[in-house]
Order: structure tokens, then sequence, then C-alpha cells
């Protein structure tokens, strides 16, 4: 049995800043975060799609007796629901008019899956328990910005586990190869991968560039891979590509001219409507859902990933832990 529960109601954000909410007692297994901004869209290029409107949130933290279980910008929980789940937040009125309510709903999830009485955050006590949000009210295409949140609660659940989701941000100080060491003591179940400079241009130099993972210096999972093929990975889970695809129009501005207008919003990190998908890859070590790939980290010494960057730039890695209870 489940329950949805409202944690905060429509909550007016007045000014850029990081704000704490505290959240049930029982067994939890998903947080719905609601983006509910106002088109800012008198020049219609600034019109914010999925990853766009995630801006507004900077960072997002759930604690647990103090300790960040999950700990990541939205902007990057939205590429690992796509990359781990398939999933893309579904919008109320996604109009591009200006000063519509919008409202995003982006699913949080402690547990392997949703509604997993198994693999959630335990019951705990008033206060043991908090959300915590990094606001920006006003970003490029969208201010007067509205959040809202519900919870999926599990009453009656005895959970073996939840999931830690946190972030390590590094920036490479030169090309070649560097190291980025990650937690150990768990098993790690994936790990999704940002780099500032994507596979793009004539000459492609991507941050990652060419990547392993190592277990105390020896290859396990990923003994070699290409940041541009690993990007692709996500293939085999069978899904369709995120919204904001590249795409292109054939047409006649001229009679008897035709053109070939390509509209790239699904790869790179700039410009208005640029989402920036290229930015990121998933490295799935539980890609069958029963831990058989899983790297199990406890009783070893060193756990990293270690790129030969091909641009030296900011880089960040989400560490997906299962953590026994």
């Amino acid at each position: 049995m489940y329950r949805v529960s409202k944690i905060v109601q429509e909550q007016a954000i007045s000014s850029d800043s990081t704000v704490q909410f505290d959240l049930g007692v029982n067994p939890l297994s998903v947080l719905m975060l609601g983006v509910r901004p106002l088109n800012d869209t008198g020049t219609l290029t600034d019109f914010n799609r999925v990853m766009g409107l995630a801006l507004h949130c900077l960072a997002v933290r759930v604690l647990y007796r103090g300790a960040a279980v999950f700990s990541m910008s939205m902007r990057d929980l939205v590429a690992l629901n796509y990359f781990r789940h398939g999933m893309i937040p579904w919008e109320a009125n996604g109009d591009q008019t200006n000063n519509e309510r919008r409202c995003m709903a982006v699913p949080l999830l402690l547990g392997r899956h949703a509604y997993d009485p198994d693999s959630c955050l335990p019951a705990a006590i008033r206060g043991e328990l908090t959300l915590e949000v990094q606001f920006d009210i006003a970003i490029t295409g969208s201010d007067g910005l509205l959040f809202d949140c519900e919870m999926i609660e599990l009453p009656d659940a005895n959970p073996s586990h939840y999931e830690r989701k946190t972030t390590i941000s590094r920036t490479f100080g030169a090309t070649g190869f560097n190291d980025v060491p990650l937690a150990i003591g768990n098993v790690h179940r994936g790990l999704l991968l940002y780099g500032t400079t994507a596979f793009d241009g004539a000459s492609p130099a991507p941050s990652w560039g060419r990547f392993e993972t190592l277990l105390d210096n020896e290859q396990v999972g990923i003994a070699a891979s290409d940041w541009e093929m690993m990007h692709q990975y996500h293939q085999l889970l069978g899904i369709m590509p995120p919204t904001g695809q590249a795409h292109s129009h054939i047409i006649e501005p001229v009679a008897g001219v035709t053109t070939l207008n390509l509209f790239n919003e699904g790869k790179g990190n700039t410009g208005a409507l640029t989402e920036g998908w290229g930015n990121y890859a998933w490295v799935d070590l539980d890609p069958t859902r029963d831990d058989a790939h899983a790297i199990d980290t406890s009783g070893h010494n060193s756990w990293l990933i270690r790129a030969n960057a091909e641009t030296a730039d900011a880089v960040r890695v989400v560490q997906i832990e299962r953590v026994a209870l």
C-alpha cells in the first residue's frame, strides 16, 4: 500500500535562496518536485524546455540524520532519470505564451524503483529527514517561481536498503590522465558523468575523452570506452530519445531554392533552446537490475574513474550507491 501526501503547497520563492522543508516520517519512496514558473517569453527564443526549467533548482539535497543521501542539481536529476529509467518530466501547460504559468514535475527516487518496499528510505522520526533546495527565481525564459512538492510514502515497508545519490565535482587541471576518486564501502549501481565539453564540432575534444573504472587499480566494469560511445549506451534500454533532440526542416525561402535548416537543440551546451543532453553519459553498473553486475566496493581501498581528458575543464560524477539497512 502506498500514500501520496503534500509537503509543499505552491510556495512562492521570492528570492534566490536555499530553503529547507521537513519531510514525513513513514518509509519514503519518491519525492515529486514541482517547478511552476511564469514564462518570460517576450523574446520567443528564450522559451525553456525541460533542461531550461530545471535551472530554477541549482541544487537539491535530501538530508537524513544530517547526512546527504541525495545531492545534485535538478538538471543532473533530469538527466539521471532519463538515462537510468527512461523518464522525462511531464508538464501541465507547456505553453510558450508570455506570462503563462507552467508546471513541470521531476521525480526524485530514493530507491532502485518507485513504489519498491524493499528499496526506499526507512521510517524516520520528526526532524530527521529534510529536503533542501537552492533556488534561482529568475532565469532566461522564466520568472515568478512557485515550488511545490509531493511524496510517495510506503507506510508498511520494511526496506533492506536505500540508494544514495551524491555528486562529486572536479576540474581537470590538464588534458591527459585525470583520476576522480569515488566513495567506497557500498555497492555501486551506476555513474552519471557530466562534461563541460561535449563531442561536438569538426575536431571533437570532449572533457572525459576515453575513460575506465578501477577497483584497487584493476579494471572492472569499464576497461575502456570513449565518451561519444558511452553517451549512447542507453539505447540498450530501448527508450525513445529525450525531448529537444536535433531535427531538421527543409524549406524554400525563395521559390525554387531549397534550404536545409538544422535545429540542434539536443546537442551541445550553448544557445537559448539547447538543452545539453550531449554533455551527459550514463555508466550502467546494474543493467539487469539485480546487482549481478554491480560493483561491491566494501573491503577495498580504492575505487575511481580515470579519464584521458581531451579538454581540461569542469566535470561531475553522480554516484548511485546501494546502502544496506
